[in-house]
């Protein structure tokens, strides 16, 4: 299998990424069922490693929302042979990054370290993700860190409305909870709950271990084999996940912070999962209307109106699904006025659709952004793990520029009829409800929430 590097060549109007082949990936895999990935990339003296895992933080168990950030939060504060303290002091010795965390569908563990400490880096690499021990002190400064951040989210309107939004948006399904913990939940979870989660979710069958950087395969396969080699086999839990239902009708929710000077909003429904055939019409679409700091809705909000300084619009998505929002903030006074603004601006852009000026440059900005973030041995190992968890294609990084180039307009029409929704929506807004119920009334009836529900 080859992958093709893609690299800009000049920065104008009309931007073109140059293909240029890039060296071969060998592909390993081992007797426990552990898939190795590697990518020689000579360009800096440097390795990076990365592990994902199948099931994350919507695997989390029962109504315990946590376990799997908590679980990676801790993996490198103590193994079966390191302390917190001399994982640090050798991962910093070395001028390395060491991290681990979870995302919805997967947890991963990170490490990148100059190519002549790859032998000490690996060690550690490998000790943080296969014998992690959850000291119980650990665990402890863990749980009081996470309910003072808690206590401290009241203070973050953007946080508070992402929570909420979320939540309801997803109505019950597991992407929903809030992946940190709840105040209920982190006072429940123990190190057995975490011991549990890794022994399940940890598991080479289905895993990836990708390395990519300046090293020679042969060397490198031969060190991951003796550091992976033994992780012993084991059956993975059920991962599957159903698909979340779209909101129909409007819902309207204000979250009580009575001493805020402006008004957070986060408007949108579900969207699409990653896999979905939408995906390259709506990236196209979404860069429009409002995934750039030329959209449409930065150009009338934000430049026209001065309403904002900063307003934009996504897709993010997950392997069962995903959202479609649109997140801004403005001051309490002018709160009617935004909404009026944003829904007007949907209207238009249902209506009408882009023009054929900005698609191209829409085009040509996901072109170039997407070739430079190809120049980081770091962006290339995610890449990779990525067309390993979606199951995409072998070919996909060299043909992600010419999917986005292949979207015609007719494509982009019908996304927008299909994914850009005006009727079905959640407005999540965070503001004083003493001035901020009145001012959203017009577009449905709302429901007042206190802060302290957010978190419980």
């Amino acid at each position: 299998m080859r992958y093709l590097f893609l690299i800009l060549l000049i920065p104008c109007a009309a931007l073109r990424a140059q293909q240029i082949n890039a060296p071969e990936i060998q592909r390993a895999t081992l007797d426990n069922g552990l898939t190795i990935i590697l990518m020689p990339y000579h360009k800096v003296p440097v390795v990076t490693l990365r592990l994902m895992v199948r099931g994350g933080s919507a695997h989390d168990p029962g109504e315990m929302p946590g376990v799997a950030s908590m679980t990676t939060a801790l993996m490198r504060e103590g193994t079966a042979q390191r302390t917190a303290t001399q994982i640090a002091e050798e991962i910093d010795f070395i001028g390395g990054s060491l991290s681990a965390g979870a995302s919805a569908d997967y947890c991963a563990v990170n490490a990148e370290v100059m190519s002549k400490d790859i032998e000490v880096g690996l060690a550690l690499f490998a000790d943080v993700a296969l014998n992690p021990s959850f000291p119980s002190e650990e665990v402890e400064r863990e749980r009081k860190q996470r309910l003072a951040e808690l206590e401290a989210l009241k203070e973050e309107p953007s946080a508070l409305a992402s929570t909420v939004f979320n939540r309801e948006v997803y109505n019950g399904h597991p992407y929903g909870h809030r992946a940190a913990g709840t105040a209920s939940s982190l006072a429940s979870i123990t190190r057995t709950h975490l011991a549990q989660f890794y022994s399940s979710t940890f598991v080479p069958d289905g895993s990836v271990l990708v390395a990519v950087g300046d090293f020679d395969n042969a060397r490198m396969l031969d060190r991951l084999k003796r550091a992976f080699g033994s992780w012993k086999k084991k059956e993975r839990t059920d991962l599957s996940l159903p698909k979340p239902k779209r909101l129909t009708g409007r819902e309207i929710i204000v979250v009580d912070k009575p001493d805020a000077t402006q008004a957070q909003i986060l408007i949108g429904n579900i969207g699409i999962d990653r896999m979905s055939p939408d995906y390259f019409p709506l990236l196209v679409a979404n860069t429009v209307f409002g995934g750039g700091f030329t959209s449409r809705l930065v150009d009338e909000l934000r430049v026209k109106r001065s309403l904002t300084y900063g307003v934009s619009s996504g897709f993010p998505s997950s392997l069962a699904g995903g959202t479609f929002v649109i997140s801004t903030f403005t001051k309490n006074e002018t709160l009617t006025e935004m909404l009026d603004a944003l829904v007007e601006q949907l209207r238009l852009f249902r209506k009408d659709g882009p023009t054929k000026e900005e698609i191209e440059k829409a085009k040509n900005y996901l072109a170039g952004s997407y070739a430079r973030g190809l120049q980081s041995p770091g962006t290339l190992a995610s890449r990779l793990t990525d067309v390993e968890l979606y199951h995409f294609p072998d070919d996909y990084l060299e043909t992600y520029i010419e999917k986005i180039r292949s979207v015609e307009s007719a494509d982009i029409r019908r996304v927008i009829t299909d994914h850009f929704m005006i009727d079905d929506l959640l407005f999540v807004i965070v503001a004083p409800a003493s001035k901020g119920v009145a001012k959203v009334e017009k577009f449905g009836k709302p429901t007042v929430l206190g802060m302290d529900e957010v978190t419980e």
